[in-house]
């Protein structure tokens, strides 16, 4: 078997990876001069089937069916195709999860077992992972048990304490059936003939099983183990639309569901999966009601808040943090986790595209940089996905889905862009940063736009914002919040380029200015405050976690824009997360004045950011690109324009002069009256047109984007390591043996310079983790496994086995080869 899996990599210069991997493309004539995308246009539509779509892409109707498959037969299809070819991905997983509340729903009065932890624990030993692994993903998929995924790095890290819980927790379905008996007697219920009653009705649980994928097939299994003992179950069938009111934005107290099938991505290659069990366990990261639900024992929390805060000294306090995280996760089980996709991305031959190795095309957030027919200038691409528009749009509390995140993510953009193939950040819209770290902080950095120093502490000046005063609408400084003083682990200098206050431009012609970056920091704080106009209790959890490590904020310079950051939190590696307040929020971009819109619509309680705050007030889910939310929004910019409304004006005010405001209302209505949505962004695509219930999105190439399109056209293709192992499958205990490992690219051999690690591991047949080491290097690409008699004689006769790791600069994901080891005494 060969798959990879995600490491932490540093010390080598951005210039020596992107040069030996890639080289640098110097394109001529017409293509220099190519702004934005390389097409002219996007026609994104949707198909639910993963066949039909590959169907599609064989009789050349469309371009790229962009979503993630696991179907072998799809794949052999892709394979045996003159005419397609892929990008595989390693980011997709599958989980159970769990409805909590109860144990009786307040909306049906009806039973809900799995409002006890103890039950959905149980759920770990009821599930086969490795038989959802084999049989319903057809092999192309591998057991998973926590919120780390298994191609990333932090499992690598966590892997002695993952053995351990993946052997407690292995399917063991006898000890299951015993656990949830005694816990559904000790919620009174009763089996009756075989059956479970609650008050004299039976128990029937509901499961919302997705039917675009493998998901269908597992909701049957998981509901064909519960009925075995003993509960009565619902299969409720729905695509991604069909589910998402019911299990991601119902209030779970009215029991719309028991059990979803779920399904997720990583976007990007996550070098720090830290945020996980903040994420998924706790009310601290989503806004959403189930999440809100979400009530796990203190301990569980503070570990989540404080690991998703680098609120640690040592990377080893972090994986002492993150070893109890996965025992009390396991315990909670508000979901369990059940495989990593190992999957892939069909597309037509002649498309050049690139992928994310976690992510895919869907997750990537190069994709519309590099999307394009090879050898050609313009054109127009035919993409599909399972679905589109799932949500509402709006960047605060719109859509999350993968789907309508990777449209968004073409009309928008972050201050900085992650790597593809290692995950590192590069800047974007940032020129450089200067990052400075409290000494003894395990920080290291790998590429040179970012310069680390380390120093003895960093003195949060007096006049650097701190708080938020919402009422009075102004900022709260740390001179006035801590006359005492204020220091920080980290602050980051972040410099804009000279010209980005001409050069970037959002979609409806407005320049970006610096009240932009300062709406971003202000909505931070505000909407957690009971005193604003635009509170929304569900944003507290992520206000709590912001100002827990957020220590100030300073705009050193307005043209051209220098910001300094202070904050507690840290990340291990310099580059990531540079916190320079580009207007990218949770959803999506964001100017001041389209946001102005949503805020006094809020205000007047017609429309609300987010699916909690409008459930509470029974008001409209705001929509930026249609459905009624658009009457209400095109009301209120009539409103803006008649007062030259200023949001936040005490504050914003000294960024914004009535000419700007009147100026970015004005092209607002524009961009308004020509395209009907008031969604505004900076990215290389704008949205040009979207049908909700046709399922169709259009997206046109933006002319006035500052990024000539060859920007990234370094990142063409992952230069992944191939391994050949060889030696003995057949030894002897106490014996000595050597095993000799190549490694390769496309069939030469891969340059040594760029192999970071050759690492061995050897399992016993009890799965037991026996001994580790480094190959030796005897020459270009080649190591050899010298394992002597104090290792072989530690084995026991059966079928034990080595595998290889190895890790390179140009990647973040290693190969791993496994050869089987019959042993004998």
């Amino acid at each position: 078997m060969n798959y990879q899996r995600n490491v932490l990599k540093t010390g080598m210069t951005a210039f020596l990876v992107l040069f030996l991997v890639f080289g640098f493309s110097v394109l001529a004539g017409a293509e220099d001069e190519h702004y934005g995308g390389w097409l002219d246009e996007i026609v994104v539509i949707e198909e639910a089937s993963e066949a039909a779509g590959v169907s599609l892409l064989e009789q050349g109707e469309i371009d790229v069916y962009a979503d993630t498959i696991t179907n072998p037969e799809l794949f052999q299809r892709v394979l045996d195709s003159d005419d397609l070819t892929y990008d595989q991905a390693f980011g997709s997983y599958s989980e159970l999860t769990f409805n909590p509340a109860g144990p009786v729903f307040e909306g049906t009065g009806e039973l809900n077992p799995f409002a006890v932890p103890r039950v959905r624990e149980a759920m770990n030993y009821l599930v086969d992972r490795e038989y959802i692994a084999d049989e319903i993903y057809g092999g192309m998929a591998v057991p998973r048990f926590f919120p780390l995924a298994t191609a990333l790095p932090d499992y690598s890290r966590m892997i002695t304490k993952a053995r351990e819980l993946e052997s407690k927790y292995a399917h063991n379905p006898e000890l299951a059936e015993e656990i949830i008996e005694e816990e559904m007697i000790e919620l009174g219920a009763e089996k009756v003939d075989g059956q479970w009653h609650y008050d004299g009705d039976l128990v029937e649980l509901s499961i919302l099983i997705r039917v675009e994928d493998e998901r269908n097939e597992v909701g049957d299994y998981v509901a064909s183990l519960l009925e075995d003992i003993g509960f009565a179950v619902q299969r409720n069938y729905a695509t991604a639309s069909e589910a998402s009111p019911i299990w991601l934005m119902s209030d779970p107290a009215e029991g719309g569901f028991h059990i979803y099938t779920g399904g997720w991505i990583l976007t990007v290659v996550e070098r720090d999966e830290g945020i996980s069990w903040a994420q998924m366990f706790t009310d601290i990261i989503m806004p959403q009601p189930l999440f809100q639900a979400y009530d796990p024992v203190e301990e569980l929390y503070t570990l989540a808040d404080r690991i998703y805060s680098r609120d640690f000294d040592t990377v080893a306090e972090r994986e002492e943090m993150m070893e109890r995280a996965l025992e009390l996760g396991m315990e909670d089980s508000v979901r369990i986790y059940l495989i990593d996709q190992q999957a892939f991305a069909p597309y037509r031959s002649d498309v050049q595209i690139t992928s994310d190795l976690a992510g895919g095309i869907a997750g990537s957030y190069l994709w519309p940089y590099t999307a394009r027919f090879r050898d050609q200038v313009g054109g127009q691409m035919q993409i599909a996905l399972p679905s589109i528009i799932t949500d509402a749009w709006n960047p605060i509390g719109g859509s999350n889905w993968i789907f309508d995140m990777m449209l968004i993510r073409a009309t928008g953009e972050l201050g900085y862009i992650p790597d593809p193939y290692t995950g590192l950040h590069y800047p974007r819209r940032y020129e450089k940063a200067e990052v400075s770290i409290r000494e003894g902080l395990p920080v290291d950095s790998t590429l040179d736009w970012v310069e680390l120093e380390f120093v003895e502490e960093n003195v949060v000046p007096e006049e650097a914002w701190v708080d938020w005063d919402a009422e009075a609408q102004e900022f709260i400084t740390v001179g006035e919040k801590h006359p005492d003083g204020l220091t920080s682990r980290r602050k980051a200098r972040v410099y804009y380029p000279d010209d980005a206050l001409e050069n970037v431009i959002w979609h409806d012609g407005s320049n970006f200015s610096v009240a932009d970056a300062v709406m971003s920091l202000i909505l931070s704080f505000d909407r957690a405050q009971e005193e604003s106009d635009y509170f929304d209790e569900s944003a507290i959890p992520a206000y709590q976690t912001f100002t827990g490590h957020f220590r100030g904020v300073e705009i050193v310079s307005t043209d051209p824009i220098i910001i300094d950051y202070y904050t507690d939190q840290y990340y291990m590696d310099a580059e990531q997360y540079i916190p320079g307040l580009f207007p990218y929020y949770q959803q999506g971009p964001g100017a001041w004045h389209n946001m102005a819109l949503g805020l006094m619509a809020e205000a007047d309680e017609q429309l609300a950011f987010t699916m909690d705050k409008a459930d509470n007030l029974d008001i409209e889910h705001m929509n930026m690109i249609g459905g009624p939310s658009l009457e209400v929004l095109d009301e209120k910019l009539q409103e803006a324009q008649e007062t030259n409304f200023i949001p936040f004006e005490s504050t914003l005010g000294e960024f914004i002069d009535e000419e700007e405001a009147a100026a970015r209302y004005s092209n607002l209505e524009n961009w308004y009256n020509e395209r009907g949505h008031f969604w505004v962004g900076t990215g290389p695509y704008y949205l040009h047109d979207a049908h909700h219930v046709e399922g169709i999105a259009e997206l046109r190439r933006y002319d006035d984007h500052p990024d000539p399109a060859s920007k990234y056209e370094i990142f063409a293709e992952p230069m992944i390591p191939e391994i050949s192992l060889t030696g003995d499958g057949v030894i002897r205990i106490g014996s000595d043996l050597v095993y000799d490992v190549s490694i390769t690219f496309e069939g030469e051999p891969y340059p040594a310079e760029m192999i970071d690690e050759v690492k061995y591991l050897i399992f016993d047949a009890q799965d037991n983790l026996v001994a580790t080491g480094e190959a030796e290097h005897v020459g270009e690409a080649d190591f050899e496994v010298h394992i002597g008699e104090e290792i072989t004689s530690q084995l026991i006769p059966g079928r034990s086995r080595i595998e290889i790791i190895v890790t390179s600069f140009s990647v973040s994901l290693p190969t791993i080869e496994e050869l089987g080891l019959v042993t004998f005494e």
